[in-house]
């Protein structure tokens, strides 16, 4: 898990050291424990090295492979790394490291570009074949970790993060006005697109490749999940036990380090499985040990603790933490703390985002305080599996009522049972949603956020289109699984991937997610929406393969709560004094984007009574953090990366 860069001039120039350099030494947030260029005539390859793997000066990257012919500069983790080494040395490779990265290299010299579909893990790379002059690059399934590129007649540049770009001596950032109205107004469509918040730097999308020379690019897509999806089961119980061996071995997979390991723990169904999963593998994982290069620091969990408020949910993870038997960290979040620290979050979140993502920064800045480099999460449960009120709604919709009442009902009750952590007054809502959608057309697609505040539209949905085949094969689904599909590739986990990566990657901390195997979703579209939305639950399967590895009251837990902080309370305090000076300033005010005005008035009335209704904080915060994207990355010197004082 590292930062990467890399130039080459088309036009032929050779490619200068400096230059790369600076592009790579903006990430070294991304990899603090050192960096390295590699020049080849017109190509510079730049590397920030985070060490998980080989902590030797052997790792240091950019790594040769192959008698030097490659040269590798990469991003992630490939986890079945071991597997796939035996498997080249039977076929007489040699190898002079213990990195994965070498793995790449020697995989691509015998599979050729296919050697991706061979990888489990998550990564964005670079190889430079300095024989055929070609630079081949590859961002994992599900592009759960970043790469962005600038191509020109004259130059390919390609890096990790977008402040990369900004160090190219000749780039002049200009902001993208169509790709800020989406991250306003349709925030779930952003990732769906190829575009940035930069003009003219784009983004290679999970499952896709890229091959560029100085003649010509080709950029193509080799993962699609429907193309891979198993049979399953018939009945939920054999389901959830191919479940389980799944995930089982996803966990185990994700213990290969040799560094410390810890887990974010929010207290939920899925941060819970993983931590209780990890301490029922315990006794097979300390026989396999450093044979299968497994972590011995692997039980420590660090949870973030919101006192006094509905969000906080340190109750229920202490549940797992006793059945797990890890070391807790508790970290409570302030919101004081979010407002001294908000240009620097900013920077290093690069994106704007429609909440404030500081809690999620903060947690993994003291993982890597604690010296955790590594941290096992249980991201994309949610998305996979149906976790969140959308998808009940979803549910909802394509379920008839008097052909199918007990289902109708059950739905309903699920639906209610998600939000009643937030209080009676959130009743009458609740089933104002269940009845809306039961109304509503099915497989509606969502609107436009504060349509109300917009300057636009700009014309996207031209640019939103899936082929042919893949609608065919979407369509296919039970009308939940498709659904889900689509938050999982296109728009909700996306977004999700991207906020965690850039949240963590800001202290140089790893982030890994047993849930996003490729083999758990691919599982996960084999099984009907029945076994995912039933008997009163959410997520019906994962808690049927963690019985008897989580504790039962976890299982029977039915809200859900975000891992967002309590926006109206923090904006009460200091979060409204920095909405109320972001929205007076002039190129706020005359925005072609956003209205101006109507905003400005807006935060002024709850600003000086400071009162913040229910969402009014979560209306305007979106517009405020643009404003404060667009006065770090267009007019100011960029800051210090965080981990410098992590």
């Amino acid at each position: 898990m590292c930062g990467i860069a890399g130039l080459m001039n088309r036009d032929g120039r050779p490619a200068d050291p400096a230059a790369v350099q600076a592009i790579t030494a903006v990430l070294a947030h991304r990899g603090p424990d050192g960096e390295g260029v590699h020049v080849d005539g017109c190509v510079g390859l730049g590397h920030r090295r985070l060490a998980i793997l080989d902590l030797s000066d052997a790792g240091r990257q950019p790594l040769p492979c192959v008698d030097g012919r490659y040269w590798v500069t990469f991003n992630g983790e490939i986890y079945n790394f071991v597997e796939l080494r035996r498997e080249l040395e039977s076929h007489g490779y040699r190898f002079r490291t213990q990195t994965d990265t070498e793995v790449i290299g020697v995989a691509y010299d015998f599979w050729g570009a296919d050697c991706v579909l061979r990888f489990n893990g998550m990564w964005a790379f670079a190889i430079w074949d300095s024989t055929d002059k070609e630079l081949f690059l590859s961002r994992d399934r599900f592009g759960i970790k970043p790469l962005f590129y600038l191509l020109t007649p004259a130059r390919f540049a390609f890096a990790s993060e977008l402040k990369s770009f900004l160090c190219l001596e000749d780039f002049e950032p200009r902001q993208n006005s169509k790709m800020t109205w989406v991250a306003l107004f349709r925030p779930g469509r952003f990732e769906m697109l190829d575009e940035t918040l930069l003009e003219g730097v784009r983004q290679l999308h999970g499952g896709h490749s890229m091959l560029v020379t100085k003649e010509r690019s080709r950029t193509w897509r080799w993962w699609r999940t429907l193309d891979h999806v198993p049979p399953a089961a018939s009945t939920l119980k054999a389901q959830a036990e191919e479940y389980r061996e799944l995930f089982f071995d996803s966990c185990r997979l994700r213990l290969r380090s040799d560094v410390p390991i810890a887990t974010c723990l929010s207290g939920g169904i899925d941060s819970s499985a993983v931590i209780c999963t990890l301490a029922a593998l315990h006794s097979e994982l300390d026989s396999k040990g450093r044979a299968e290069r497994i972590s011995p620091d692997y039980q420590r969990a660090f949870v973030a603790t919101y006192p006094g408020t509905y969000k906080d949910e340190s109750r229920y993870a202490q549940l797992a933490i006793e059945r797990s038997g890890a070391t807790p960290r508790y970290r409570e979040m302030d919101p004081s703390e979010a407002v001294t620290t908000l240009e620097q979050f900013t920077y290093d979140f690069e994106n704007i985002g429609i909440s404030l993502l500081f809690p999620l920064w903060s947690i993994y800045r003291e993982l890597r305080r604690d010296g955790v480099a590594v941290s096992l999460d249980g991201h994309g449960g949610d998305e996979l599996f149906a976790g969140y009120s959308q998808h009940v709604s979803e549910a909802l919709r394509w379920t008839n009522l008097f052909r199918s009442p007990a289902r109708t009902w059950d739905l309903v009750d699920t639906l209610k049972a998600l939000d009643e952590s937030h209080g009676p007054s959130r009743a009458g809502l609740v089933i104002d949603q269940a009845k809306a959608a039961l109304r509503s057309k099915p497989g509606g697609a969502a609107g436009t956020l504060h349509p109300q505040w917009s300057r636009g539209p700009f014309a996207i949905d031209e640019e939103l289109q899936l082929d042919d085949a893949e609608e065919r094969q979407i369509d296919s689904l039970d009308p939940l699984n498709a659904f889900l599909y689509r938050a999982v590739h296109q728009n909700a986990l996306p977004n999700l991937l991207r906020n965690f990566d850039r949240c963590s990657m800001a202290h140089g901390v790893e982030i890994r997610m047993p849930f996003m195997d490729w083999r758990l979703v691919c599982y996960a579209f084999a099984v009907p929406d029945t076994s995912k939305l039933g008997g009163g639950f959410t997520k019906r399967i994962v808690r049927e393969a963690m019985r008897g590895v989580m504790p039962e009251p976890l299982l029977a837990r039915r809200d859900k709560i975000g891992f967002m902080p309590p926006l109206r309370e923090w904006f009460a305090g200091g979060l409204g004094e920095v909405a109320w000076d972001a929205v007076q300033r002039p190129e706020f005010v005359e925005s072609e984007i956003w209205d101006g005005p109507a905003i400005r008035d807006f935060v002024e009335a709850r600003h000086r009574a400071n009162n913040w209704g229910p969402g009014d904080s979560l209306r305007v915060w979106p517009f405020v953090q643009a404003e404060l994207w667009r006065g770090i990355f267009l007019e100011r010197t960029p800051l210090a990366p965080s981990a410098s004082s992590g």
